[in-house]
Parts: structure tokens; C-alpha cells; sequence
């Protein structure tokens, strides 16, 4: 466990802007390039969120989480300790992946609530993308029977059905 004095404990509230115990108490001093607030503690770099927490709760979780979506609040009752997978599923029910934020697939049809499927890892996927290449996949496995030949030979082998470039 981590030890820090309280100078260094001293110098960290000395950069941070301390409000009600419901606002976000933003970090004054450095930040990394994403953002992040750090300090030089210990004889390292650190995440200044992960500072105050670890002063508050006195353990290191893998994730320090910011309820608040403030990268740069460091108020301990804005913070929780987690796992990637938490982080990341705040990350997408908050709307703020990359691809959360996408309204259309790649190739140009509206994710709709009728014309989105949710997979089990909770990934969208167009239904009429998915039902186009199902009938692809159905007529690439057809190609081989009428032929005489495997399937594998006939992967990607344009059939009535796929329209040519």
C-alpha cells in the first residue's frame, strides 16, 4: 500500500478547485494528453483522480470511474473503483463511444429500433446488412452443390443474387 506524506497529500488539494461535496472539484495543475489531471508522486507520474481516490478509500482498484464523466474532477464522491468492463459499459451507456454515437452503418442504413439488432456483447448490427449477407452466405454455400465442387472453391463468387461493382 502507498504511503504518501502530507506534503505531497498537501501539495495535491493545493491544485484542486474544492466546491459543495455535489460539484465536480476540478484539477488545477497538469494533465496528460487525454486530458486527465496527473502529479509526480512517489517517484512517478499518477492520475490525480486516482490520487484522491486512493486518499479517500485508501486501496487502488484497476479503474478509478468518474460518475460525473468530468476527466478532471478529482472529488472524492464523484469517483468509484472497477473493472475495465464497468468503465467501458459506462462508457457506452453514457453515449460517449465512438461507435455509440454513430447513426448509420458502414454502408449508409439508419440505425433504427426496427432496423438495429443488439448481438450478445451488445454490439449493433444493421438487420438489413445482416439479412443481405445471411442471403449471401445462404447463395455462396448453393453455388458449390450445383457445381460439384466445395464450397471454400466458390468464396467470394459473385452468384445472381450479389450485384457487381
Amino acid at each position: 500500500m502507498d504511503i504518501y506524506s502530507y506534503k505531497t497529500t498537501a501539495r495535491f488539494w493545493a491544485k484542486v478547485n474544492i466546491g459543495a461535496v455535489t460539484d465536480c472539484w476540478e484539477w488545477q495543475g497538469s494533465r496528460r494528453g487525454d486530458s486527465y489531471g496527473q502529479l509526480y508522486a512517489a517517484g512517478k507520474h499518477q492520475a490525480a483522480h486516482r490520487f484522491s481516490f486512493f486518499i479517500a478509500n485508501l486501496y487502488h482498484p484497476p479503474v478509478v470511474r468518474h460518475k460525473c464523466d468530468n476527466r478532471i474532477c478529482v472529488n472524492p464522491h464523484h469517483l468509484e473503483g472497477g473493472t475495465q468492463t464497468e468503465n467501458m459499459r459506462d462508457v457506452v451507456d453514457r453515449g460517449r463511444h465512438f461507435y455509440a454515437n454513430k447513426t448509420h452503418c458502414p454502408w449508409g442504413h439508419e440505425y433504427t429500433e426496427a432496423n438495429t439488432y443488439r448481438k450478445t456483447n451488445g454490439a449493433r448490427e444493421c438487420r438489413q446488412c445482416r439479412r443481405e449477407r445471411k442471403n449471401r452466405d445462404k447463395n455462396q454455400m448453393a453455388l458449390p452443390d450445383l457445381r460439384g465442387v466445395s464450397h471454400h472453391l466458390c468464396e467470394g463468387v459473385p452468384t445472381t443474387n450479389t450485384p457487381l461493382p
